[in-house]
């Protein structure tokens, strides 16, 4: 039996992207031996397209071809999920119902990729933490699996994701917990700015990208700066005014003719020695004391603070002397000329009354002996138990450390490596941190105590530095 109705399409099938126009020729052949009128319609089209044909009907008599054109525009947003599509080009007679032809036409619509990824706040500040809620949105027309990355230019960052990753349909959106760590700045406000990341597990997808600001307030509260830069404008105002006079005194001096050498000797040579540092006076003997007092030494008196004393070991590593200043609340700088820095964490472990406590002091333990310890920037005696930070910085990096508590067995100490891994030491001690680029800094704290017991306090008594191999 003859048909009596001839369809072709062309083309055969078709390839697009979300918000692309397509073409096609329906070509319509009456078999027939009456003239007809013929009806196009177009099937299985994804949600929101649209559809125009010219002419919307082809009359036609017996034997006799007309093409009609169809014009589809596949919607931009929402995007059509991405996929194969079967269209249907189904051509009737407007008159008899059993004279019908549908021809399929396959069409792949490509998948788009739109990924946001939005931070609240933008803007976190506070210490050596922060925390954001990200707003991961696909608005693309694929399902897909992202995974979170977050980073620094100064790669100080250490980001920490709840959930890692999240799958997404197309057109949903899911939330992440984003932690962050950064070593604290001493005096002066930093501000980190962070790109976040969410990548698809789709070979060559572009990622969605975001921004946020960490803003870290200085472990020294600006005013010990701005009272440092008080005492040296007046210590600066004492030369110029004390440099004059000396000369003037000099010049007279000089004029007088010496009458006596021993009279005209210089006064420093009464002068009484230094004192001598805390690990001094314990190692010295009374015969040696006695014998200093009854000779004057020649070299000047130093007015200058004492600082930590250190020895080298046969492997070049050092041993400092936490003890050998103090007593009393440090400057930030104190171990600067050792290869380190020192100072409280408040924002690691919560200390009741101590969210600002951020400064080191030398107070005497138990035993008389000084220690190193965490406390308040106006009581050396008060938040003993804040965790302590012993940061190496990026031109000071440790090969080895050893620390010596006061008390055994009352710490531990988490060690933060160049290569941004962790690793916490009950023993307080690294042997070779080369194989991850050097210790960054470590965080001293007290193990957690058990049975109800008051924490011990962070108080050092010695450090030992090996160098990077």
């Amino acid at each position: 039996m003859t048909l009596p109705l001839r369809v072709t399409v062309a083309p055969e099938r078709a390839d697009a992207s979300p918000g692309e126009a397509l073409t096609f020729d329906v070509t319509v052949r009456n078999a027939s031996d009456i003239v007809e009128h013929y009806g196009l319609e177009l099937l299985g089209l994804p949600d929101g397209a649209t559809v125009r044909t010219e002419p919307e009907v082809a009359k036609l008599r017996p034997s006799e071809t007309g093409t009609l054109t169809v014009r589809v525009t596949l919607p931009v947003q929402p995007p059509a999920p991405a996929g194969t599509y079967v269209l249907g080009a189904l051509v009737k007679s407007r008159y008899r119902d059993d004279v019908s032809r549908c021809v399929e036409v396959p069409l792949q619509l490509a998948a788009v990729e739109e990924i946001t990824v939005r931070a609240t706040p933008e803007v976190v500040t506070g210490g050596r933490t922060g925390r954001y809620t990200l707003e991961i949105a696909n608005g693309g027309n694929a399902p897909v699996r992202l995974y979170l990355a977050a980073t620094d230019p100064e790669r100080r960052v250490r980001p920490e994701f709840q959930p890692a990753w999240v799958d997404l349909p197309p057109g949903t959106s899911a939330q992440a917990l984003l932690s962050v760590q950064a070593p604290l700045p001493w005096n002066r406000e930093k501000q980190r700015q962070l790109t976040i990341t969410a990548t698809p597990d789709l070979p060559g997808a572009a990622a969605g990208t975001g921004t946020a600001t960490f803003v870290q307030q200085p472990r020294f509260a600006s005013k010990f700066a701005k009272v440092a830069g008080i005492g040296a404008a007046v210590a600066l105002v004492a030369a110029a005014i004390a440099v004059p006079a000396l000369v003037v005194n000099a010049n007279k001096h000089d004029d007088k003719t010496p009458q006596n050498g021993a009279a005209n000797a210089p006064q420093s040579a009464a002068a009484p020695p230094p004192a001598p540092s805390v690990a001094a006076s314990s190692a010295a003997a009374p015969s040696a004391s006695a014998s200093a007092s009854e000779a004057p030494s020649s070299a000047p008196a130093s007015s200058a603070p004492p600082s930590p004393s250190a020895s080298a070991t046969g492997d070049g590593a050092r041993d400092v002397d936490l003890g050998g200043v103090g007593p009393g609340v440090l400057a930030s700088d104190a171990f600067r000329n050792q290869g380190f820095l020192a100072s409280a964490d408040p924002g690691t472990v919560i200390v009741a009354g101590c969210e600002d406590a951020r400064s080191v002091a030398i107070v005497a333990g138990p035993d008389g002996r000084k220690v190193l310890t965490s406390s308040s920037a106006d009581d050396p005696a008060k938040c003993n138990t804040v965790p302590m930070m012993i940061d190496f910085g990026a031109d000071a990096l440790g090969g080895s450390i050893k620390l010596t508590p006061l008390n055994p067995d009352t710490l531990e100490m988490e060690v933060a490596y160049r290569d941004l891994t962790r690793e916490v030491k009950s023993d307080l001690a690294v042997a070779d941190a080369s194989g991850h680029g050097g210790i960054d800094y470590v965080l001293v704290r007290p193990r957690a105590a058990t049975g109800g017991a008051a924490p011990a306090a962070v108080a050092l008594t010695g450090i030992r530095i090996g160098p990077l191999r």
